[in-house]
């Protein structure tokens, strides 16, 4: 006889199982073969819909045996989704994964690298070697160029989304303040300038409010021309005089110049929201939020973000689309793979994807066939794609997320004014170099 603590265990077991594995079975379509091809996409409601059309377009195409069928799978947790499908050994053929994820597969050899589809398209078009890859802005196809342990150069799929910030600004506080509307700062210096003829402290208005975070940090250290990490990866190259000189800016910019409102703070009005009340005249924001903006009626422009002395640049995020790799799969239907992620990625997908979507495009290609009716939006979605150009990848480390971890309360302690720049980084260096690079 079966005890009730023993029944009651089963029944946690089961529980858990279907709540692990579950979705997965339940978000497989029948009967796939191998001519089917499953991609998991975690897409929004109108790119959903607009990726099911494209694939069902590719599926369409006069002497194409194989069939797409996509799986919606939810943005949040889909991480852990992808371990649990890779340790049932069932994981999709094509997955959209965040970007920072792409070292971590690629370390556990649980990819396709696609080197050897790249250079069978290119003599087959007479290419030069590369020429795909210079097709696509730099900084997002760099997010899926991995070094294995011998320093060989793996390519994992295709970047499908990219994203990063450019300079927002308020034309009512610029109009205020006695400034062009049409001419926002260039550089850094002038920046200053503009900040400190829009920032009113008796009126609770600054002309800048900033985020802490590393990501949102990226802009600074860029335009500074800080580099990351050493070419082989190895080390931490963060506190630099161009590292040290970027942030010491940040500080400056609060504290020194006193043109920044405190948006990093803890419980401090964040960005977005200072920016659509009108605290904050400039931010640093990405295109995901033009819409919002537009409907909280904000009369704002876009522009590039000021050149520091290594020029403009920007941050970069968004998703790539990678080949797992299962030694059951066919030949023909890895190239089958392969071909679908160049359909999507390519110049006529881009171009109507970004026209429907306003989104930024991944192939360099589409840009100049990009139709908007909204003039304006068309404005502000070319700065972005101008912007994504000078746009440098994320440091390639097995757990991105520890980098924002570490980096993070060092950045704010010197904000704070707790410790020097120089201190904060050396720190940060320290315990990057001992707990993430020595993975």
């Amino acid at each position: 006889m079966i005890k009730s603590s023993n029944i009651l265990t089963i029944a946690v077991g089961l529980l858990l199982f279907f709540f692990v594995f579950g979705s997965f079975f339940c978000s497989k379509p029948g009967g796939l073969g191998d001519m089917d091809i499953l991609v998991w996409a975690s897409y929004g409601p109108d790119e959903y819909k607009l990726f099911e059309t494209i694939a069902h377009r590719w599926s369409s195409l006069k002497d194409n045996p194989y069939k797409v069928h996509v799986a919606q799978i939810p943005w949040m947790g889909q991480e852990s989704k992808y371990r649990t499908s890779l340790i049932a050994g069932a994981p999709p053929d094509i997955g959209r994964v965040d970007t920072p994820f792409v070292p971590e597969l690629a370390h556990n050899n649980v990819l396709t690298d696609i080197k050897q589809y790249l250079a069978a398209e290119e003599a087959e078009k007479k290419m030069d070697t590369g020429e795909i890859l210079a097709q696509y802005v730099k900084a997002a196809i760099d997010s899926c160029i991995i070094k294995d342990k011998n320093g060989v150069e793996r390519v994992f799929g295709f970047p499908d989304q990219t994203n990063g910030a450019c300079l927002f600004y308020n034309k009512d506080s610029f109009n205020a303040a006695g400034l062009d509307t049409e001419i926002p700062p260039k550089t850094w210096d002038e920046f200053i300038d503009f900040g400190k003829k829009l920032t009113k402290p008796v009126d609770g208005i600054y002309g800048f409010g900033m985020d802490n975070s590393l990501w949102w940090s990226f802009p600074f250290f860029n335009t500074f021309g800080t580099k990351f990490l050493s070419d082989d990866g190895s080390k931490c190259l963060l506190d630099s005089k161009e590292g040290i000189a970027a942030l010491q800016f940040k500080v400056d910019l609060y504290k020194k110049h006193a043109i920044e409102g405190g948006a990093w703070k803890s419980g401090g009005q964040n960005t977005e929201t200072g920016f659509i009340n009108g605290r904050y005249a400039m931010v640093l924001m990405g295109p995901w939020n033009v819409s919002r903006f537009k409907a909280a009626k904000v009369n704002f422009g876009v522009s590039l973000i000021p050149a520091g002395p290594a020029g403009t640049s920007t941050n970069v995020g968004g998703t790539n689309m990678v080949i797992f790799r299962n030694d059951k799969r066919p030949a023909a239907k890895l190239r089958a793979c392969y071909d679908f992620l160049r359909y999507v990625t390519s110049e006529d997908i881009q171009a109507e994807w970004a026209s429907k979507l306003r989104q930024i495009p991944v192939n360099l290609k589409a840009y100049d066939k990009i139709k908007i009716t909204d003039k304006e939006e068309e404005k502000i979605l070319k700065t972005f794609m101008e912007q994504m150009k000078t746009a440098q990848a994320r440091p390639k480390v097995l757990k991105y997320s520890q980098l924002e971890t570490i980096i993070n309360p060092e950045m704010e302690s010197a904000l704070s004014g707790n410790i020097s720049v120089e201190q904060a980084l050396k720190n940060a260096v320290e315990r990057i170099n001992r707990e993430v690079l020595t993975r």
